[in-house]
């Protein structure tokens, strides 16, 4: 596994591919797949923690964790949901209605009309 630091310069190697030559970009992508390579197969942990852990577990215990998830049981302590599909706008709170803002333009005409005259008077 590469280090923090490895991974920055391979990040800045990356980032200058651009103005590298093509011997150079061939190297990189061979370096790029050789570390993929190598990720992929392997694991940050050591062989003898996977073997010990699966030890630890016998597989007929696991075969039969996988087949009850496949299956989707639920655990018997969980109560059965027994309820009917939701319907929108069927809760308490009703839907928003358009509001009337006829109102709000009197009230601005009138401010107006106040402060600079109506559309019929000399402007003040």
């Amino acid at each position: 596994m590469l280090s923090n630091d490895d991974m920055q310069r391979l990040k800045r190697l990356v980032n200058l591919a651009p103005l590298m030559t093509m011997e150079q970009r061939q190297a990189l992508l061979a370096l790029v797949r050789k570390l993929k390579a190598a990720e992929g197969s392997g694991s940050w942990l050591p062989q003898s923690a996977i073997q010990k852990m699966t030890d630890a577990v016998p597989d007929e215990l696991m075969r039969d964790i996988v087949e009850d998830r496949k299956r989707g049981m639920t655990p018997g302590w969980l109560p059965q949901l027994k309820s009917e599909p939701v319907h929108r706008g069927s809760g308490w709170q009703s839907p928003p209605k358009v509001e009337d803002r006829s109102r709000q333009f009197a009230q601005f005409d009138a401010m107006v009309a106040h402060m600079a005259g109506g559309p019929n008077e000399p402007v003040k």
